[in-house]
């Protein structure tokens, strides 16, 4: 376990942390490079204290966000989102952004498979994901 630097500017920032489409390319661009097991080291910490305020955003906020993506960028984020809420302040448990966005593929008509929801369990101890409290 190691402790991270704390930063009140970067602090009060994750609370006003909003969706970014330059902050969404970036994460769908990581999880498609297969970047995830290094995600830690992607993130610099200070912008890991200022997005992790992502992670408490509402649901309607990111089926916004979602509405402008393609099924393939949802699936990314919903990849990125699953693995970045091990980082340390990012824990999101039932407002964690990948619900709302598996949310947007089944209203699309796209189910999550046997092996991306196993993954989802393998990568992520919360369990409210993919579908929420029940």
């Amino acid at each position: 376990m190691s402790l991270g630097t704390w930063d009140p500017d970067a602090d009060a920032a994750a609370h006003d942390a909003g969706i970014e489409t330059a902050v969404l390319s970036r994460f769908i661009q990581i999880a498609r490079d297969e970047m995830l097991p290094q995600l830690a080291d992607m993130l610099l910490e200070d912008e890991q204290q200022i997005y992790a305020g992502m992670m408490q955003l509402e649901a309607d906020d990111w089926l916004a966000a979602a509405a402008n993506l393609n099924d393939d960028e949802v699936l990314q984020l919903l990849r990125f989102f699953a693995v970045a809420e091990n980082l340390p302040g990012w824990e999101a448990g039932p407002k964690s952004p990948v619900i709302p966005l598996a949310k947007t593929l089944r209203k699309r008509g796209v189910r999550l498979d046997k092996i991306q929801l196993q993954w989802l369990r393998d990568v992520n101890k919360n369990r409210f994901l993919p579908y929420g409290p029940l």
